[in-house]
């Protein structure tokens, strides 16, 4: 009976040791996951420069979003303040120099963004990296008289409305469908800017044709008015003329 109690307790101890083995190991391998996933995910990072998104973000077409702290003037870059997953305030911020891909960003668009983007939220997906920013695909996050959230393309809208025009892009950044229907709406929303003569072509090269009209109307004006007046003065004697000279 003691022989049978001993062996017993002595298989007991061994499965113990087995499950705590399997324990220790499913811990391990549950760590392991984890610091992979953290690392993939990133969710406690806040991007601060290019080179600080990782490559596969681009590939996955990952979404960030962010805060538009001011529109730098050289480039009509978007200074965003990067929001991580989550926040942890001990962690500083930084400004991510965004560019709006595809789209040549005129005057009235920098004015258009000063007044309409600074100091909103917005989602951005990263297209390219680039040594001073990085080229993504912009959206606006505004709430409708309803009170729902929607999403306004930026890019689009800028070119739409004809604030900004298409850049000549021989070879896309990427295969990627998306992006490429991405490129093709900015193309559209082209057509629909010289459809509706939308722009600062149409409504500026008018006021310079006026301008330059009123300017020719107003320069015969002045030279009729002055043949007219030297006409009609009276011409000094030429005794007195010369009295005056000697």
């Amino acid at each position: 009976m003691d022989q049978i109690s001993s062996t017993f307790i002595s298989f007991t101890n061994l499965m113990d040791q087995n499950i705590r083995g399997v324990q220790i190991g499913c811990y391990s391998v549950a760590c392991i996951g984890l610091t992979v996933a953290l690392r993939k995910v990133r969710p406690f990072s806040k991007f601060k420069k290019p080179s600080d998104i990782p490559n596969h973000f681009i590939k996955e077409r990952r979404e960030l979003t962010g805060v538009v702290t001011r529109i730098e003037p050289n480039g009509a870059l978007l200074m965003i303040q990067h929001k991580p997953l989550v926040d942890i305030p001990l962690i500083p911020s930084g400004q991510l120099p965004i560019k709006i891909s595809g789209v040549n960003v005129t005057g009235l668009g920098l004015n258009w963004l000063q007044a309409i983007v600074a100091g909103s939220e917005v989602k951005f997906l990263p297209i390219a990296k680039e040594k001073d920013f990085v080229q993504c695909e912009v959206l606006l996050l505004q709430h409708s008289k309803d009170k729902k959230l929607h999403e306004i393309n930026i890019g689009e809208n800028l070119v739409k409305i004809g604030f900004g025009l298409p850049e000549n892009i021989e070879k896309p950044f990427t295969d990627d469908p998306s992006f490429l229907a991405y490129y093709n709406s900015l193309k559209r929303a082209q057509k629909y800017a010289i459809r509706k003569q939308l722009g600062l072509k149409y409504y500026v090269q008018p006021t310079k044709e006026v301008l330059v009209y009123l300017y020719r109307i107003l320069s015969n004006r002045l030279s009729y008015l002055a043949n007219r007046i030297s006409r009609q003065a009276p011409k000094v004697p030429n005794k007195l003329h010369k009295i005056y000279i000697a």
